[in-house]
Protein backbone atom coordinates (compact mmCIF):
# COMPACT_ATOMS: atom_id res chain seq x y z
CA UNK A 1 0.00 0.00 0.00
CA UNK A 2 1.66 3.35 -1.04
CA UNK A 3 2.45 5.66 1.62
CA UNK A 4 0.06 8.70 2.02
CA UNK A 5 1.76 12.10 3.06
CA UNK A 6 0.80 13.53 6.49
CA UNK A 7 0.31 17.39 6.28
CA UNK A 8 1.49 17.66 9.75
CA UNK A 9 4.63 16.21 9.37
CA UNK A 10 5.33 18.01 6.23
CA UNK A 11 4.61 21.28 7.84
CA UNK A 12 6.80 19.95 10.18
CA UNK A 13 9.64 19.21 8.49
CA UNK A 14 9.31 22.47 6.39
CA UNK A 15 9.21 24.61 9.97
CA UNK A 16 12.38 22.34 11.24
CA UNK A 17 14.04 23.56 7.76
CA UNK A 18 13.31 26.97 8.19
CA UNK A 19 14.32 27.01 11.84
CA UNK A 20 17.63 25.69 10.73
CA UNK A 21 18.13 28.05 8.05
CA UNK A 22 17.45 30.80 10.53
CA UNK A 23 19.66 29.71 12.93
CA UNK A 24 22.29 29.58 10.58
CA UNK A 25 21.83 33.25 9.35
CA UNK A 26 22.26 34.27 12.96
CA UNK A 27 25.27 32.49 13.04
CA UNK A 28 26.53 34.29 9.99
CA UNK A 29 25.48 37.81 11.34
CA UNK A 30 26.67 36.70 15.10
CA UNK A 31 29.93 35.87 13.26
CA UNK A 32 30.58 38.46 10.44
CA UNK A 33 32.58 40.64 12.58
CA UNK A 34 35.44 37.95 13.16
CA UNK A 35 35.48 37.08 9.64
CA UNK A 36 38.00 39.73 8.75
CA UNK A 37 40.38 39.50 11.45
CA UNK A 38 44.34 39.41 11.24
CA UNK A 39 46.18 35.94 12.14
CA UNK A 40 47.15 36.31 15.74
CA UNK A 41 49.62 34.59 18.30
CA UNK A 42 49.52 30.78 17.57
CA UNK A 43 48.42 31.57 13.96
CA UNK A 44 51.51 32.48 13.36
CA UNK A 45 53.08 29.13 13.90
CA UNK A 46 50.72 27.16 11.81
CA UNK A 47 51.16 26.34 8.16
CA UNK A 48 49.07 29.43 6.99
CA UNK A 49 49.02 31.63 4.15
CA UNK A 50 52.13 31.20 1.65
CA UNK A 51 53.56 28.90 4.34
CA UNK A 52 51.18 26.28 3.26
CA UNK A 53 51.18 27.31 -0.15
CA UNK A 54 55.20 26.35 -0.51
CA UNK A 55 54.45 23.15 1.39
CA UNK A 56 54.40 19.43 -0.50
CA UNK A 57 51.39 17.36 0.03
CA UNK A 58 53.55 15.36 2.40
CA UNK A 59 54.96 17.73 4.25
CA UNK A 60 51.01 18.90 5.27
CA UNK A 61 50.61 15.47 6.96
CA UNK A 62 53.75 15.07 9.06
CA UNK A 63 54.08 15.52 12.90
CA UNK A 64 51.23 14.75 15.68
CA UNK A 65 48.39 16.37 13.90
CA UNK A 66 48.01 15.74 10.39
CA UNK A 67 44.95 16.00 9.49
CA UNK A 68 44.49 19.53 10.98
CA UNK A 69 47.81 20.50 9.17
CA UNK A 70 46.11 18.80 5.85
CA UNK A 71 43.33 21.02 6.40
CA UNK A 72 45.12 24.36 6.34
CA UNK A 73 47.29 23.36 3.66
CA UNK A 74 43.96 22.67 1.41
CA UNK A 75 41.92 25.50 2.28
CA UNK A 76 45.30 27.45 1.05
CA UNK A 77 45.50 25.95 -1.88
CA UNK A 78 41.48 26.18 -2.90
CA UNK A 79 41.43 29.56 -1.04
CA UNK A 80 43.96 31.86 -1.28
CA UNK A 81 46.17 32.82 1.81
CA UNK A 82 43.84 35.40 3.11
CA UNK A 83 43.07 35.30 7.45
CA UNK A 84 39.18 35.51 6.02
CA UNK A 85 39.01 32.41 3.85
CA UNK A 86 40.62 30.23 7.40
CA UNK A 87 37.95 32.27 9.54
CA UNK A 88 35.00 31.44 6.57
CA UNK A 89 35.84 27.34 6.70
CA UNK A 90 36.16 27.28 10.67
CA UNK A 91 32.62 29.11 10.77
CA UNK A 92 31.40 26.22 8.20
CA UNK A 93 33.00 23.59 10.44
CA UNK A 94 31.24 24.93 13.40
CA UNK A 95 27.65 25.53 12.01
CA UNK A 96 27.81 21.80 10.45
CA UNK A 97 28.96 20.60 14.20
CA UNK A 98 25.50 22.62 15.46
CA UNK A 99 23.94 20.33 13.42
CA UNK A 100 25.63 17.08 14.52
CA UNK A 101 24.77 18.11 18.12
CA UNK A 102 21.33 18.52 16.99
CA UNK A 103 21.42 14.67 16.38
CA UNK A 104 23.19 13.62 19.60
CA UNK A 105 20.99 15.91 22.03
CA UNK A 106 18.10 14.47 20.21
CA UNK A 107 19.20 10.56 20.33
CA UNK A 108 20.05 10.91 24.11
CA UNK A 109 16.88 12.95 25.07
CA UNK A 110 14.92 10.07 23.30
CA UNK A 111 16.90 7.32 25.15
CA UNK A 112 16.76 8.94 28.50
CA UNK A 113 12.51 8.71 27.43
CA UNK A 114 11.32 11.71 26.18
CA UNK A 115 8.37 12.34 24.00
CA UNK A 116 9.32 12.43 20.73
CA UNK A 117 8.43 16.02 19.70
CA UNK A 118 9.65 17.44 22.81
CA UNK A 119 12.94 15.95 22.64
CA UNK A 120 13.34 17.41 19.15
CA UNK A 121 12.10 21.12 20.21
CA UNK A 122 14.80 20.76 23.47
CA UNK A 123 17.60 19.21 20.92
CA UNK A 124 16.92 22.11 18.54
CA UNK A 125 17.03 24.82 21.32
CA UNK A 126 20.51 23.12 22.74
CA UNK A 127 21.98 23.04 19.24
CA UNK A 128 21.37 26.65 19.05
CA UNK A 129 22.83 27.33 22.30
CA UNK A 130 25.98 25.66 21.11
CA UNK A 131 25.55 27.56 17.90
CA UNK A 132 25.92 30.99 19.50
CA UNK A 133 27.38 30.33 22.99
CA UNK A 134 30.09 33.16 23.20
CA UNK A 135 32.46 30.22 24.86
CA UNK A 136 32.68 28.79 21.59
CA UNK A 137 34.12 31.93 19.70
CA UNK A 138 37.88 30.53 20.57
CA UNK A 139 37.32 27.53 18.70
CA UNK A 140 35.28 29.39 15.66
CA UNK A 141 36.81 32.96 15.79
CA UNK A 142 40.38 32.27 16.06
CA UNK A 143 42.42 30.32 13.48
CA UNK A 144 44.16 28.00 15.71
CA UNK A 145 41.07 26.92 17.41
CA UNK A 146 39.88 25.24 14.25
CA UNK A 147 42.19 21.56 16.24
CA UNK A 148 39.16 21.67 18.64
CA UNK A 149 36.51 22.38 16.11
CA UNK A 150 37.67 19.95 13.16
CA UNK A 151 38.68 16.83 16.24
CA UNK A 152 35.27 17.87 17.09
CA UNK A 153 33.36 17.33 14.06
CA UNK A 154 34.72 13.82 13.80
CA UNK A 155 34.07 13.13 17.40
CA UNK A 156 30.22 14.16 17.11
CA UNK A 157 30.31 12.32 13.70
CA UNK A 158 31.61 8.98 15.41
CA UNK A 159 29.42 9.41 18.32
CA UNK A 160 26.38 9.93 15.61
CA UNK A 161 26.87 6.86 14.16
CA UNK A 162 27.22 5.28 17.34
CA UNK A 163 24.08 6.27 18.83
CA UNK A 164 22.31 5.30 15.21
CA UNK A 165 22.93 2.14 14.93
CA UNK A 166 20.44 0.27 13.31
CA UNK A 167 20.68 -2.38 15.72
CA UNK A 168 21.26 -2.27 19.22
CA UNK A 169 24.83 -4.51 19.44
CA UNK A 170 26.61 -2.52 16.85
CA UNK A 171 27.64 -4.68 14.07
CA UNK A 172 31.05 -4.58 12.27
CA UNK A 173 30.33 -2.15 9.89
CA UNK A 174 29.39 0.24 11.95
CA UNK A 175 32.11 -0.36 14.82
CA UNK A 176 34.73 0.24 11.73
CA UNK A 177 32.94 3.43 10.71
CA UNK A 178 33.54 5.16 14.19
CA UNK A 179 36.76 3.62 14.55
CA UNK A 180 37.84 5.26 11.47
CA UNK A 181 36.41 8.99 12.32
CA UNK A 182 37.77 8.36 16.01
CA UNK A 183 41.29 8.52 14.78
CA UNK A 184 40.77 10.75 11.87
CA UNK A 185 39.74 12.95 15.65
CA UNK A 186 43.07 12.11 17.46
CA UNK A 187 45.20 12.69 14.65
CA UNK A 188 43.34 15.96 14.74
CA UNK A 189 44.02 17.02 18.52
CA UNK A 190 45.38 14.44 20.88
CA UNK A 191 42.39 14.86 23.27
CA UNK A 192 40.30 13.56 20.61
CA UNK A 193 41.11 10.00 23.10
CA UNK A 194 38.19 11.20 25.90
CA UNK A 195 35.87 9.79 22.97
CA UNK A 196 36.55 6.45 24.27
CA UNK A 197 35.46 7.70 27.87
CA UNK A 198 32.30 8.91 26.11
CA UNK A 199 31.00 6.32 24.48
CA UNK A 200 31.81 3.86 27.17
CA UNK A 201 29.71 6.04 29.69
CA UNK A 202 26.90 6.32 27.43
CA UNK A 203 26.60 2.09 27.25
CA UNK A 204 27.10 1.97 30.76
CA UNK A 205 24.58 4.93 31.29
CA UNK A 206 21.39 3.73 29.44
CA UNK A 207 19.23 2.19 29.02
CA UNK A 208 20.19 0.67 32.80
CA UNK A 209 22.13 3.01 34.63
CA UNK A 210 25.46 1.66 35.94
CA UNK A 211 25.05 -1.49 33.79
CA UNK A 212 27.75 -3.56 31.82
CA UNK A 213 24.78 -4.88 29.31
CA UNK A 214 25.50 -2.02 26.80
CA UNK A 215 29.28 -3.20 26.49
CA UNK A 216 28.71 -6.68 26.05
CA UNK A 217 26.30 -6.01 23.50
CA UNK A 218 29.04 -3.67 21.64
CA UNK A 219 31.79 -5.88 22.36
CA UNK A 220 32.77 -5.57 18.45
CA UNK A 221 33.71 -1.87 18.98
CA UNK A 222 35.69 -2.04 22.08
CA UNK A 223 37.58 -4.94 20.89
CA UNK A 224 38.42 -3.16 17.56
CA UNK A 225 39.22 0.13 19.76
CA UNK A 226 41.40 -1.35 22.66
CA UNK A 227 44.49 -1.73 20.46
CA UNK A 228 44.42 2.11 18.83
CA UNK A 229 43.78 3.72 22.29
CA UNK A 230 46.82 1.39 23.37
CA UNK A 231 48.81 2.98 20.94
CA UNK A 232 47.43 6.10 21.16
CA UNK A 233 47.91 6.38 24.75
CA UNK A 234 51.31 5.48 24.67
CA UNK A 235 52.18 7.93 21.67
CA UNK A 236 50.35 11.04 23.72
CA UNK A 237 52.19 10.08 26.72
CA UNK A 238 55.54 9.89 25.47
CA UNK A 239 54.79 13.24 23.81
CA UNK A 240 53.64 14.74 27.04
CA UNK A 241 57.21 13.59 28.79
CA UNK A 242 59.00 15.72 26.46
CA UNK A 243 57.00 18.59 25.05
CA UNK A 244 57.14 21.98 26.49
CA UNK A 245 53.93 23.05 27.12
CA UNK A 246 52.33 20.20 28.27
CA UNK A 247 53.08 16.99 30.34
CA UNK A 248 54.99 16.44 32.98
CA UNK A 249 58.50 17.87 31.76
CA UNK A 250 56.52 21.67 31.72
CA UNK A 251 58.04 24.28 34.56
CA UNK A 252 54.54 25.54 35.03
CA UNK A 253 53.14 23.06 37.21
CA UNK A 254 54.00 20.09 38.90
CA UNK A 255 51.28 17.14 38.49
CA UNK A 256 49.75 17.53 41.93
CA UNK A 257 49.75 21.35 41.38
CA UNK A 258 47.58 21.11 38.18
CA UNK A 259 44.91 18.85 39.07
CA UNK A 260 44.83 21.27 42.68
CA UNK A 261 44.08 24.30 40.05
CA UNK A 262 41.94 22.45 37.22
CA UNK A 263 39.25 21.80 40.66
CA UNK A 264 39.23 25.39 40.37
CA UNK A 265 39.19 25.65 36.53
CA UNK A 266 36.31 23.06 36.36
CA UNK A 267 34.08 25.71 38.49
CA UNK A 268 35.39 28.66 36.32
CA UNK A 269 33.86 26.67 33.17
CA UNK A 270 30.57 26.17 35.02
CA UNK A 271 30.17 30.14 35.74
CA UNK A 272 31.47 31.18 32.05
CA UNK A 273 28.80 28.74 30.35
CA UNK A 274 25.96 30.49 32.74
CA UNK A 275 26.82 33.64 32.77
CA UNK A 276 30.20 34.26 29.88
CA UNK A 277 31.06 37.58 31.87
CA UNK A 278 35.27 37.94 31.95
CA UNK A 279 36.65 35.82 29.10
CA UNK A 280 39.66 36.28 27.75
CA UNK A 281 42.21 35.31 25.06
CA UNK A 282 44.65 34.11 27.37
CA UNK A 283 42.98 33.97 30.86
CA UNK A 284 44.99 34.78 34.16
CA UNK A 285 44.57 31.93 36.30
CA UNK A 286 46.63 31.75 39.58
CA UNK A 287 48.23 28.37 40.72
CA UNK A 288 46.80 26.53 43.30
CA UNK A 289 50.34 25.24 44.66
CA UNK A 290 49.05 23.37 47.63
CA UNK A 291 45.86 21.86 48.48
CA UNK A 292 44.76 24.68 51.14
CA UNK A 293 45.95 27.07 48.17
CA UNK A 294 43.16 29.29 46.73
CA UNK A 295 40.57 27.02 48.25
CA UNK A 296 41.37 24.39 46.11
CA UNK A 297 40.36 21.79 48.78
CA UNK A 298 36.70 23.19 48.92
CA UNK A 299 36.55 23.06 44.80
CA UNK A 300 37.79 19.61 45.12
CA UNK A 301 35.09 18.36 47.90
CA UNK A 302 32.72 20.12 46.14
CA UNK A 303 33.43 18.76 43.16
CA UNK A 304 33.46 14.89 44.57
CA UNK A 305 29.88 15.91 46.25
CA UNK A 306 28.29 16.64 43.09
CA UNK A 307 29.72 13.54 41.28
CA UNK A 308 28.25 11.64 44.03
CA UNK A 309 24.87 13.37 44.31
CA UNK A 310 24.98 12.67 40.41
CA UNK A 311 25.41 9.10 40.34
CA UNK A 312 23.01 8.45 43.70
CA UNK A 313 20.24 9.80 42.14
CA UNK A 314 21.20 8.57 38.73
CA UNK A 315 17.56 7.20 38.51
CA UNK A 316 15.61 9.91 39.68
CA UNK A 317 17.59 12.33 37.52
CA UNK A 318 19.64 10.39 34.65
CA UNK A 319 20.63 13.54 32.19
CA UNK A 320 21.87 15.26 34.85
CA UNK A 321 24.18 12.03 36.07
CA UNK A 322 25.32 11.79 32.39
CA UNK A 323 25.18 15.52 31.62
CA UNK A 324 27.57 16.29 34.43
CA UNK A 325 30.07 13.05 33.81
CA UNK A 326 30.04 13.78 30.19
CA UNK A 327 31.36 16.70 30.98
CA UNK A 328 33.85 15.86 33.09
CA UNK A 329 35.29 13.25 30.56
CA UNK A 330 35.09 15.79 27.57
CA UNK A 331 37.24 18.25 29.86
CA UNK A 332 39.35 15.03 31.71
CA UNK A 333 42.69 14.85 29.37
CA UNK A 334 43.07 18.94 29.58
CA UNK A 335 41.65 19.36 32.75
CA UNK A 336 42.59 16.60 35.46
CA UNK A 337 46.45 15.93 36.48
CA UNK A 338 48.35 16.45 33.64
CA UNK A 339 50.11 19.54 33.58
CA UNK A 340 49.54 22.06 30.33
CA UNK A 341 50.44 25.41 30.39
CA UNK A 342 47.66 26.75 30.04
CA UNK A 343 45.50 26.35 32.85
CA UNK A 344 42.27 27.45 31.92
CA UNK A 345 41.35 27.75 28.12
CA UNK A 346 37.90 28.51 26.92
CA UNK A 347 37.91 26.27 23.46
CA UNK A 348 38.22 23.29 25.79
CA UNK A 349 34.66 23.68 26.64
CA UNK A 350 34.11 23.50 22.66
CA UNK A 351 32.82 19.60 23.34
CA UNK A 352 31.65 20.05 27.58
CA UNK A 353 29.26 22.22 26.79
CA UNK A 354 26.99 19.10 25.71
CA UNK A 355 27.10 17.98 29.00
CA UNK A 356 25.71 21.39 30.81
CA UNK A 357 23.00 21.35 28.05
CA UNK A 358 21.89 17.63 29.10
CA UNK A 359 21.93 18.95 32.89
CA UNK A 360 19.78 22.12 31.59
CA UNK A 361 17.38 20.11 29.59
CA UNK A 362 16.45 18.03 32.77
CA UNK A 363 16.21 20.80 35.00
CA UNK A 364 14.14 22.89 33.35
CA UNK A 365 11.60 19.67 32.80
CA UNK A 366 11.49 18.65 36.37
CA UNK A 367 10.54 22.46 37.08
CA UNK A 368 7.51 21.75 35.19
CA UNK A 369 7.53 25.52 33.72
CA UNK A 370 4.67 25.61 31.62
CA UNK A 371 5.15 26.89 27.71
CA UNK A 372 4.49 30.42 28.16
CA UNK A 373 7.59 30.65 30.57
CA UNK A 374 9.63 28.40 28.51
CA UNK A 375 9.25 30.19 25.64
CA UNK A 376 10.43 33.85 27.99
CA UNK A 377 13.60 31.87 28.90
CA UNK A 378 15.16 30.80 26.32
CA UNK A 379 13.99 33.87 24.32
CA UNK A 380 16.21 36.16 26.99
CA UNK A 381 19.16 33.07 26.64
CA UNK A 382 19.40 33.36 23.42
CA UNK A 383 19.12 37.12 23.08
CA UNK A 384 22.11 37.09 26.16
CA UNK A 385 24.08 34.11 24.86
CA UNK A 386 23.72 36.19 21.21
CA UNK A 387 25.14 39.69 22.25
CA UNK A 388 27.34 38.63 24.18
CA UNK A 389 28.83 36.38 20.93
CA UNK A 390 28.54 39.17 18.72
CA UNK A 391 30.55 41.10 21.24
CA UNK A 392 33.07 38.53 21.34
CA UNK A 393 33.44 38.40 17.45
CA UNK A 394 33.99 42.39 17.31
CA UNK A 395 36.80 41.95 19.40
CA UNK A 396 38.21 38.69 17.27
CA UNK A 397 37.90 41.21 14.27
CA UNK A 398 40.80 43.36 16.08
CA UNK A 399 43.12 40.49 17.45
CA UNK A 400 45.47 42.92 18.78
CA UNK A 401 42.77 44.34 20.89
CA UNK A 402 42.07 41.24 22.56
CA UNK A 403 46.03 40.59 23.36
CA UNK A 404 45.73 44.50 25.44
CA UNK A 405 43.05 43.31 26.98
CA UNK A 406 44.02 40.04 28.17
CA UNK A 407 47.58 42.09 29.02
CA UNK A 408 45.71 44.79 31.07
CA UNK A 409 44.21 41.69 33.41
CA UNK A 410 47.19 39.67 33.85
CA UNK A 411 48.48 39.55 37.01
CA UNK A 412 49.76 36.03 37.91
CA UNK A 413 50.69 34.77 34.08
CA UNK A 414 53.27 36.86 32.60
CA UNK A 415 52.16 35.46 29.25
CA UNK A 416 49.64 37.99 27.57
CA UNK A 417 52.39 41.09 28.92
CA UNK A 418 54.89 39.36 27.18
CA UNK A 419 52.66 38.82 23.49
CA UNK A 420 51.59 42.49 24.17
CA UNK A 421 55.10 43.98 24.54
CA UNK A 422 56.25 42.04 21.58
CA UNK A 423 53.31 43.87 20.27
CA UNK A 424 54.37 47.05 21.09
CA UNK A 425 58.01 46.35 20.15
CA UNK A 426 56.94 45.50 16.29
CA UNK A 427 54.75 48.75 16.37
CA UNK A 428 57.68 51.30 17.77
CA UNK A 429 55.97 51.73 20.62
CA UNK A 430 58.90 50.18 22.79
CA UNK A 431 58.41 52.98 25.92
CA UNK A 432 55.07 51.73 26.23
CA UNK A 433 56.34 47.96 26.39
CA UNK A 434 58.48 48.81 29.11
CA UNK A 435 55.74 48.74 32.03
CA UNK A 436 54.25 45.17 30.78
CA UNK A 437 57.70 44.09 31.04
CA UNK A 438 58.86 44.96 34.23
CA UNK A 439 55.39 43.46 35.45
CA UNK A 440 56.03 40.10 33.71
CA UNK A 441 59.86 40.34 34.96
CA UNK A 442 58.43 40.28 38.74
CA UNK A 443 56.37 36.84 38.11
CA UNK A 444 59.16 35.38 36.35
CA UNK A 445 62.37 37.10 37.06
CA UNK A 446 65.00 34.48 35.36
CA UNK A 447 62.92 33.43 31.93
CA UNK A 448 64.59 33.61 28.78
CA UNK A 449 60.94 35.25 26.97
CA UNK A 450 61.03 37.94 29.18
CA UNK A 451 64.72 39.03 28.92
CA UNK A 452 64.48 38.29 24.97
CA UNK A 453 61.73 41.17 24.93
CA UNK A 454 63.92 43.32 27.23
CA UNK A 455 66.71 43.55 25.00
CA UNK A 456 64.96 44.16 22.18
CA UNK A 457 63.17 46.93 23.66
CA UNK A 458 66.50 48.67 25.74
CA UNK A 459 67.84 48.38 21.83
CA UNK A 460 64.61 49.62 20.25
CA UNK A 461 65.16 52.65 22.92
CA UNK A 462 68.26 52.95 21.94
CA UNK A 463 70.16 51.46 25.14
CA UNK A 464 72.90 49.11 23.15
CA UNK A 465 75.25 48.16 25.63
CA UNK A 466 72.23 47.29 28.04
CA UNK A 467 70.41 45.57 25.30
CA UNK A 468 73.05 43.39 24.89
CA UNK A 469 73.95 42.20 28.33
CA UNK A 470 70.37 41.32 28.50
CA UNK A 471 70.21 39.18 25.47
CA UNK A 472 73.22 37.43 26.72
CA UNK A 473 71.80 36.88 29.92
CA UNK A 474 68.82 35.15 27.42
CA UNK A 475 71.42 33.52 24.92
CA UNK A 476 72.63 31.37 28.02
CA UNK A 477 68.64 30.56 29.54
CA UNK A 478 68.06 29.39 25.92
CA UNK A 479 70.75 29.18 22.53
CA UNK A 480 68.18 29.68 19.55
CA UNK A 481 68.81 31.54 16.80
CA UNK A 482 66.58 33.90 17.22
CA UNK A 483 68.21 35.66 20.29
CA UNK A 484 71.33 35.29 18.16
CA UNK A 485 70.28 37.21 15.64
CA UNK A 486 69.24 40.30 17.84
CA UNK A 487 72.75 40.12 19.04
CA UNK A 488 73.98 40.23 15.69
CA UNK A 489 71.58 43.30 15.06
CA UNK A 490 72.76 45.14 17.97
CA UNK A 491 76.31 44.29 17.42
CA UNK A 492 75.79 45.59 14.21
CA UNK A 493 74.48 49.10 15.37
CA UNK A 494 77.39 49.54 17.58
CA UNK A 495 79.31 49.60 14.73
CA UNK A 496 81.43 46.10 15.99
CA UNK A 497 80.91 44.54 12.35
CA UNK A 498 83.35 41.45 12.85
CA UNK A 499 80.88 40.73 15.98
CA UNK A 500 77.96 40.65 14.08
CA UNK A 501 79.16 38.77 11.37
CA UNK A 502 79.70 35.95 14.18
CA UNK A 503 76.77 36.24 15.90
CA UNK A 504 74.20 36.41 12.78
CA UNK A 505 76.20 33.62 11.37
CA UNK A 506 75.40 31.50 14.70
CA UNK A 507 71.94 32.48 14.47
CA UNK A 508 71.76 30.49 10.40
CA UNK A 509 73.90 27.79 11.58
CA UNK A 510 71.42 27.10 14.45
CA UNK A 511 68.09 27.68 11.87
CA UNK A 512 69.14 27.72 8.75
CA UNK A 513 65.41 28.03 7.66
CA UNK A 514 65.03 31.51 9.24
CA UNK A 515 64.17 34.24 6.73
CA UNK A 516 64.78 36.80 9.78
CA UNK A 517 68.27 35.74 10.41
CA UNK A 518 69.12 35.45 6.26
CA UNK A 519 67.58 39.04 5.88
CA UNK A 520 70.02 40.44 9.20
CA UNK A 521 73.02 39.08 6.66
CA UNK A 522 72.18 40.58 4.18
CA UNK A 523 71.91 43.85 6.19
CA UNK A 524 75.50 43.35 7.59
CA UNK A 525 76.55 42.04 3.85
CA UNK A 526 75.43 46.05 2.87
CA UNK A 527 76.86 47.68 6.22
CA UNK A 528 80.38 46.76 4.78
CA UNK A 529 79.60 47.61 0.83
CA UNK A 530 78.86 43.95 -0.35
CA UNK A 531 75.90 44.29 -2.77
CA UNK A 532 75.75 41.01 -4.50
CA UNK A 533 76.34 39.39 -1.17
CA UNK A 534 73.61 41.41 0.16
CA UNK A 535 71.23 40.76 -2.72
CA UNK A 536 71.98 37.38 -2.15
CA UNK A 537 70.68 36.99 1.36
CA UNK A 538 67.86 38.87 0.40
CA UNK A 539 66.59 36.22 -2.21
CA UNK A 540 67.59 33.57 0.48
CA UNK A 541 64.70 35.80 2.95
CA UNK A 542 62.50 35.73 0.34
CA UNK A 543 62.35 32.28 -0.65
CA UNK A 544 61.73 31.11 3.08
CA UNK A 545 59.29 34.39 3.42
CA UNK A 546 57.50 34.86 0.04
CA UNK A 547 54.93 36.96 2.14
CA UNK A 548 57.42 39.69 3.99
CA UNK A 549 56.76 42.94 2.46
CA UNK A 550 59.82 44.20 4.44
CA UNK A 551 62.32 41.66 2.74
CA UNK A 552 60.78 42.36 -0.47
CA UNK A 553 61.56 46.09 -0.08
CA UNK A 554 64.76 45.71 0.71
CA UNK A 555 65.58 43.38 -2.41
CA UNK A 556 63.98 45.94 -4.63
CA UNK A 557 66.16 48.89 -2.80
CA UNK A 558 69.60 46.44 -3.21
CA UNK A 559 68.72 45.70 -7.05
CA UNK A 560 68.48 49.33 -7.66
CA UNK A 561 71.56 50.38 -5.86
CA UNK A 562 73.25 47.33 -7.81
CA UNK A 563 72.02 49.20 -11.10
CA UNK A 564 72.22 52.25 -9.77
CA UNK A 565 76.59 51.36 -9.60
CA UNK A 566 76.36 49.31 -12.89
CA UNK A 567 75.31 52.48 -14.40
CA UNK A 568 77.76 54.96 -13.16
CA UNK A 569 80.97 52.56 -13.72
CA UNK A 570 79.71 52.43 -17.14
CA UNK A 571 79.68 56.06 -17.76
CA UNK A 572 82.96 56.33 -15.86
CA UNK A 573 84.56 53.53 -18.55
CA UNK A 574 82.51 55.70 -21.54
CA UNK A 575 83.82 59.04 -20.43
Amino acid sequence: MPRTFRPSLVLRDKLALLSAGGAALAAIFLYFPALFGAFVLDDWSLPLGQAANRQPFTASLAGLRPVLMFSYWLNCRLWGDAPASYHVVNFLIHVINSGLVFFVLRRLLEMASWEQSRGRIAAAIGAMVFLIHPLQTESVSYIAGRSESLASFFLLLAYTVFLYRRREAISWRAAIAVLILFGLAVKTKENAVSLAGILLLTDTMWPKAFSLEGPRKNWRLYLLMLPGVLVAAIAIFRMLATAGTAGFSTGSFKWYEYAFTEARAIFTYVRLAILPIGQSLDHDFATSHTIFERGAIVYIALLIGLVALAVRWRHKLPLTCFGLLMFLVWLAPTSSFVPIDDALVERRMYLAMIGLILIACEAIQRWEWRAPAVTGLVTVVVLVFGAFCYERNKLWGRPETLVALAAAEARHNPRPMLNFADFLIQHDHCDEAVLYLKRAERILPNSYFVKASWGRTLACLGRPQQALLVLQQAAMLRPCSHVYEWIGLVYGGMGKLDEARDAIRKSIEMDPRSAEAHSALALWYESVHDLDSAELEYRRSLALDPEAPAIRANLRRMTQLRNKGSADRQRLFSD
